[in-house]
């Protein structure tokens, strides 16, 4: 779904070279609707709950299945099952390989150190 939330440059940069971003950026591109401090995360779900369960829910319902259609109709749904398709390709690359290696000998903590090392905090900032 990054290609329809985020567009072509964004989602490949965030997909081929593994960076991260953090909360505010993740909302500022598009990935996230809003980003709050951690404190706050709790009132501001139960809040954005309260403000849908005020809704019909045949209108709710009507209203997200209009999207969803809108979304298949660009091709979402040809997009999920190539990148299920893509995704057990990569379960089965050289490098998932070794890795599971790694673990095996060296755990996981290891592992992961080892795979990430070389990208640095990989936090891409905006």
């Amino acid at each position: 779904m990054w290609l329809y939330l985020v567009g072509p440059q964004w989602a490949k940069r965030l997909l081929l070279t593994g960076d991260s971003i953090r909360g505010d950026d993740a909302a500022k591109l598009g990935l996230a609707l809003k980003a709050v401090p951690a404190e706050e995360l709790d009132a501001e779900v139960a809040a954005l709950a309260a403000r849908l369960a005020m809704i019909d829910p045949d209108l709710l319902s009507a209203n997200k299945r209009i999207v969803n259609i809108g979304l298949e109709l660009l091709g979402a749904r040809t997009v999920q099952r190539m990148a299920a398709e893509m995704d057990a390709r990569g379960h089965l690359a050289e490098s998932r390989s070794r890795f599971n290696q790694t673990v095996r000998e060296e755990g996981l903590k290891e592992a992961v150190r080892q795979r990430d090392a070389p990208f640095g905090d990989s936090i891409v900032k905006l």
